[in-house]
C-alpha cells in the first residue's frame, strides 16, 4: 500500500521537483558517509567509504547540472 501511494505522489511530481528531491537525498547520503568516515578505523572500511563519497559527489554534481538545465543523460 505504501509503495502505491508513493508511486502516485511521484507520478504527479514534475521532473524538476523529482531532481530537487534526489539532490536533497544525495546530500543526506553524503553527510552520512562523512560521519561514517569520521568513525571508521579499519583501512579497508576507510577506502570503501572514500569510494562511496566519490560516487555520491559525482552523482550530486550530475543532478545539479540536470537541475540547472543540462540535458545530459
Amino acid at each position: 500500500m505504501y509503495s502505491t501511494q508513493l508511486y502516485k505522489r511521484i507520478k504527479n511530481m514534475s521532473e524538476e521537483d523529482l531532481l530537487k528531491k534526489e539532490v536533497e537525498e544525495t546530500r543526506l547520503q553524503i553527510k552520512l558517509a562523512y560521519f561514517k568516515l569520521s568513525q571508521a578505523t579499519d583501512i579497508m572500511l576507510v577506502e570503501s567509504i572514500v569510494l562511496e563519497l566519490k560516487s555520491l559527489e559525482t552523482k550530486h554534481d550530475y543532478l545539479l547540472k540536470r537541475l540547472k538545465g543540462g540535458k545530459e543523460k
